[in-house]
C-alpha cells in the first residue's frame, strides 16, 4: 500500500521529462506524417519502471497530449495525405497505450495474487494456530481420558475383588448356615424329639398306673395327644431344616418325602420323575439339588398360585439336571421387584455356583414358571 503513495523515484521524473521534451521538439520539426510518435513508447517503458501505478498513466497521458499537440504544431508535408498523418498519430497512440494497459493489468493480476496469498497465509497461521490449540485440548483430553481409565480400571478391579470377597463370603455362609441346620436338627431329632417321646411314654404309663378316675384320664389323654403333636411338629421342624434322610437314603427318596408333605400341607399336586442319577451322588451337590427344589416350591406355595407342579431330576455321565415347573400365574423376569423372590433366586444360584453349575428362570404372564439346573460331576464342564 505504501508504495502506491509515495513518490516515484527522481530519476525516472527526469529521464521521462527530458525524453518527452526531445520528442516533442523533434516532432515540432518534423514534417507531419513522420513516425515520430512511436518513439513516446520508449518514454512509456521507462515509466513502467516505477511500482506506482499512476506514474505510467500519467506519463502515457502526457505522451498523448504531447502528440496530439504536435500533430497540430509540426509541419505539413505536401506530398503525405491526411490520412497518412491522422493514422500515424492514432497508432502511435495504440503503440504506447496497449502495452500499458497490458502491463497495469498483468500487475494488477500479480497484485490480486499476492493478495490473496497473503490471504491465504494468514488463513493457514489462523489455522494452524487453532490446529495448535485443538490438537493442545485434545492431548490433554486423551491424558484426562487415560487417567479416568486408570482410575476406572482401579475401581473395576477393586470392586471384581470385593465381589469375589462377597462370593467368598455368600459361600462361608451359606455352608455355615446348612452345618448349623444339620446341627440343630440332629439336636432336635436325638435329644428334644426323644425326650418328648419318653414324655409320652410316661404320661402313657401314669394312664394305666393311676386310678381310674374319668377327669384325670381326660387330662392324660389330651397331655399325651399334645405332647404327640409337638413330637411331630418338633420332627417336621427338624426334617425342615436338614433331612437326615438326605444323608442316610439318598436325594430321589428325601425330595419324594418332602413333595409328599408339601403336596399335604400346601394342596398342590405335585409330581416327581427322576431317572439315571449317580449312585452315590456327592453330597454338596445332593444338598445343592434338594435345597433348590425345597426353594422352587416354597416360591410355588407363595406367589405362583398353582395348582399343580412337576419336579424333573435326571442323571447322565457328565452331571445331573433337576427342573421345577409349575402352572401358575407366572411373572415377566426383567420386572421382578419383589425382594423376596429376588433373594430366593440369588440364594439358588448362589448355592448353584458353589458346585460349579448354571441356573435358569424362564417365565411369562400367565403361562407359569420353571426353575432349571444343571450341575456337572467331576471331570466335566459346566
Amino acid at each position: 500500500m505504501n508504495k502506491t503513495t509515495t513518490i516515484p523515484d527522481p530519476r525516472l521524473i527526469a529521464a521521462t521529462s527530458t525524453l518527452a521534451a526531445g520528442l516533442f521538439v523533434l516532432d515540432l520539426w518534423l514534417p507531419l506524417g513522420v513516425a515520430v510518435g512511436v518513439l513516446y513508447w520508449g518514454v512509456v517503458l521507462i515509466a513502467l519502471a516505477s511500482p506506482q501505478r499512476w506514474f505510467p498513466l500519467t506519463v502515457t497521458g502526457a505522451c498523448s497530449i504531447l502528440i496530439i499537440v504536435g500533430a497540430l504544431l509540426g509541419p505539413i508535408h505536401s506530398g503525405v495525405p491526411l490520412w497518412m498523418a491522422v493514422t500515424n498519430r492514432l497508432l502511435s497512440l495504440l503503440v504506447i497505450w496497449v502495452p500499458v494497459v497490458v502491463f497495469l493489468e498483468r500487475r494488477r493480476g500479480v497484485e490480486a495474487l499476492r493478495r490473496a496469498y497473503d490471504e491465504l497465509e494468514r488463513r493457514v497461521e489462523e489455522r494452524t494456530a487453532e490446529l495448535v490449540k485443538a490438537n493442545q485440548a485434545l492431548e490433554a483430553e486423551i491424558a484426562e481420558r487415560k487417567r479416568a481409565e486408570a482410575s476406572l480400571w482401579e475401581t473395576q478391579h477393586a470392586l471384581e475383588q470385593n465381589r469375589w470377597q462377597l462370593r467368598a463370603l455368600a459361600a462361608q455362609l451359606l455352608t455355615a448356615q446348612d452345618d448349623e441346620r444339620r446341627r440343630i436338627s440332629r439336636e432336635l431329632h436325638d435329644d428334644l424329639n426323644q425326650r418328648l417321646a419318653m414324655l409320652a411314654v410316661e404320661i402313657e404309663t401314669f394312664q394305666q398306673r393311676l386310678p381310674s378316675s374319668k377327669l384325670i384320664a381326660e387330662k392324660l389323654r389330651s397331655l399325651h395327644e399334645q405332647v404327640v403333636e409337638l413330637s411331630d411338629d418338633v420332627r417336621h421342624l427338624a426334617y425342615q431344616f436338614h433331612p437326615s434322610i438326605l444323608d442316610d437314603l439318598g436325594l430321589p427318596i428325601a425330595l419324594q418325602r418332602y413333595i409328599e408333605d408339601f403336596s399335604t400341607r400346601t394342596g398342590i399336586n405335585v409330581t416327581l420323575v427322576h431317572k439315571d442319577l449317580p449312585d452315590p451322588l456327592p453330597q454338596d451337590i445332593a444338598s445343592c439339588l434338594y435345597r433348590v427344589a425345597q426353594e422352587s416350591l416354597g416360591n410355588v406355595a407363595k406367589h405362583a398360585h398353582a395348582y399343580h407342579a412337576a419336579v424333573e431330576l435326571l442323571g447322565s455321565e457328565t452331571g445331573v439336571r433337576l427342573s421345577v415347573r409349575d402352572s401358575g400365574v407366572g411373572f415377566d423376569p426383567a420386572k421382578v421387584k419383589q425382594p423376596l423372590i429376588c433373594l430366593g433366586f440369588t440364594s439358588m444360584k448362589e448355592r448353584v455356583r458353589l458346585v460349579n453349575g448354571r441356573l435358569e428362570v424362564k417365565s411369562s404372564p400367565g403361562q407359569g414358571t420353571e426353575v432349571r439346573i444343571w450341575i456337572p460331576l467331576a471331570g466335566s464342564s459346566p
